[in-house]
């Protein structure tokens, strides 16, 4: 009989893992208890409870026996291929604290990061309900603070690559003629101008208030491509609430408008990676077995809107 996974954790939480890793999942699952021990000792930390909103990674809050000081302890799944969390420990180590939040120890064996504790630690949704334009400056600055030229060791993955798994979708019957049309932009935008690192997934939930500096990013994928993508994963951010906003355009348009002038961006372009980028994440939705990526395809929808 297979060992039934701790109840104390999210349902969400253990569905993810399980659909990800299948069983080498349950098993991890089921060793979280003493991986969670083991750094604690090696580290000196006291792990609390972790957060209630786990998806996809273990994320608890600790405390340094040493010093007091606050951190947070990040564990990622037990993925056969390279783990996202290397790619994110890579990122955080050249961005020493940059725009982004400091990685403070990574224990590449079992996939743990301990990271700097961001307080009061709100992200960007909050304030962009209520003034969106100043949402927007802050994900701009953070976004200059962390970009920077590749690593000529070409550690990063490149956007063609992540962009790769898109062309399975034109042999499919979703949505034939968006997939075409996102096709072809990424075609005519990917490379199109200087290459840099990127976070890879910069949405308002990623974006952090802290007190060394206003606001920081954290999560970092690690890709290496055109600014514009990792403009666009803002603008289509926050996906739910934006199709919610009766000015939306408007919104958006005014999203457009800054993004261009801070990067010296063509708005049209940006336009079009916010569409292809917005069809490109229904289509991981669908590729992931989840059931809203309709929400998707009604951002990509707005973009094709010739008032924004």
């Amino acid at each position: 009989m297979k060992k039934i996974v701790p109840d104390n954790l999210p349902t969400r939480f253990t569905e993810n893992v399980l659909g990800v890793c299948g069983e080498r999942g349950r098993r991890w699952l089921n060793d979280l208890p003493e991986i969670v021990g083991e750094i604690a000792e090696k580290w000196a930390l006291v792990v609390e409870n972790p957060f209630p909103n786990l998806s996809y990674n273990y994320v608890a809050p600790c405390i340094s026996r040493a010093d007091g000081s606050g951190a947070v302890l990040k564990i990622g799944l037990p993925e056969e291929n390279d783990s996202v969390i290397f790619g994110e420990a890579k990122f955080l180590k050249i961005s020493d604290g940059s725009g982004a939040v400091k990685l403070l120890q990574f224990d590449a064996d079992y996939r743990v990061l301990l990271l700097e504790r961001l307080l009061p630690g709100e992200n960007l949704i909050k304030l962009a309900e209520t003034d969106d334009e100043q949402a927007t400056a802050h994900a701009i600055r953070v976004m200059k603070k962390i970009r920077r030229p590749p690593p000529a060791d070409g550690a990063f993955p490149a956007l063609e690559k992540w962009v790769g798994s898109f062309l399975r979708a034109g042999k499919t019957n979703f949505d034939f003629a968006r997939v075409k049309k996102a096709q072809k932009i990424f075609e005519r935008l990917i490379g199109s101008s200087s290459q840099s690192l990127l976070h890879g997934d910069l949405h308002h939930q990623n974006i952090l208030s802290a007190r060394r500096e206003r606001f920081l990013a954290i999560d970092p994928k690690g890709i290496v491509g055109d600014i514009g993508f990792e403009i666009s994963v803002f603008l289509n951010n926050p996906r739910g609430w934006i199709l919610t906003v009766p000015d939306r355009r408007k919104m958006l348009c005014r999203r457009v408008e800054q993004f261009a002038e801070a990067f010296a961006i063509e708005p049209g372009d940006l336009r079009d990676w916010a569409f292809a980028e917005a069809v490109l994440s229904a289509w991981w939705t669908i590729e992931d077995g989840g059931s809203d990526w309709e929400k998707w395809l009604a951002c990509a929808a707005i973009w094709e809107s010739k008032t924004v």
